[in-house]
């Protein structure tokens, strides 16, 4: 079963530039070019390739999440506090929250 993603969207796309400006000006915000697992069962770390993406830590619940960005948008989980924040930085970025299928948020 695949995961359900949001993304921020506009109808122009969201350079590169723009949006690490506001990951860089928000505190809470991290920018990430990859990212780092641990294999809980081999113990083997594998590394992935992010490049201009972003880490939020809700500073509620101490949690972090990702914002990846990739071709003029950005994509995201579907967690309450994620959509809350997705929806300050679309605000920012003069854009829109919506799912998979369009709906807006």
């Amino acid at each position: 079963m695949a995961s359900y993603s949001l993304h921020i969207e506009r109808e122009n796309r969201i350079s590169e530039s723009e949006w690490l400006a506001i990951c860089d000006s928000d505190s809470s915000l991290r920018v990430q070019h990859s990212a780092k697992a641990t294999n809980p069962q081999t113990s083997e770390v594998i590394e992935i390739q992010t490049p201009n993406s972003c880490v939020w830590t809700s500073p509620i619940f101490r949690r972090k999440y990702n914002f990846t960005y990739a071709n003029g948008s950005i994509s995201l989980g579907s967690d309450k506090a994620q959509i809350k924040k997705a929806k300050q930085l679309a605000q920012l970025l003069g854009a829109k929250v919506v799912g998979d299928e369009g709906e807006e948020y």
